[in-house]
């Protein structure tokens, strides 16, 4: 069973060190003035930096006006990473872009709580599910379901 172990950490540490700089998320615009971004594994401060550039980069030319940020994917975050994330949502908020963040898996949100992270102002939502409610809600609209039959 130790062989089995180990064979899947050898493994991702040769995929990772095949994207070389690649960061480690995925952003894809959900509407009109919605930009979803997802980041995965651990992030330090040369990725959080490269991935914070890259969302401001992307809200104006497509005239973004909310931002999910999913965290669900994430293994840790240090106080350092906190810090990025907290002048991202400051900065968002001043380009008047509202920035809903989720996923928080509950060892990374002990971890922020005991490092002293203060989220005050965030929004905060428990899932993507509800990230996207909220991010509808925003932007004045909603999803209703359609009747097959008509």
């Amino acid at each position: 069973m130790g062989k089995n172990t180990k064979a899947p950490e050898t493994k991702v540490a040769i995929n990772r060190k095949k994207i070389g700089g690649e960061v480690p998320m995925v952003t894809s615009e959900i509407t009109d003035k919605c930009l979803y971004s997802g980041f995965f594994g651990t992030l330090d401060s040369a990725r959080i930096k490269t991935i914070t550039d890259k969302i401001l980069y992307l809200l104006t030319p497509f005239n973004i006006e909310t931002v999910i940020i999913d965290l669900g994917n994430v293994d840790i975050i240090d106080s350092a990473v906190a810090a990025r994330l907290i002048r991202l949502n400051d900065t968002l908020k001043f380009l008047r872009v509202q920035a809903i963040f989720c996923g928080i898996i509950p060892i990374v949100a002990q971890m922020m709580v005991n490092v002293g992270v203060e989220m005050k102002g965030f929004k905060i939502a428990r899932d993507l599910k509800s990230a996207l409610k909220e991010a509808f809600t925003l932007q004045g609209l909603k999803i209703v379901r359609i009747n097959p039959e008509e």
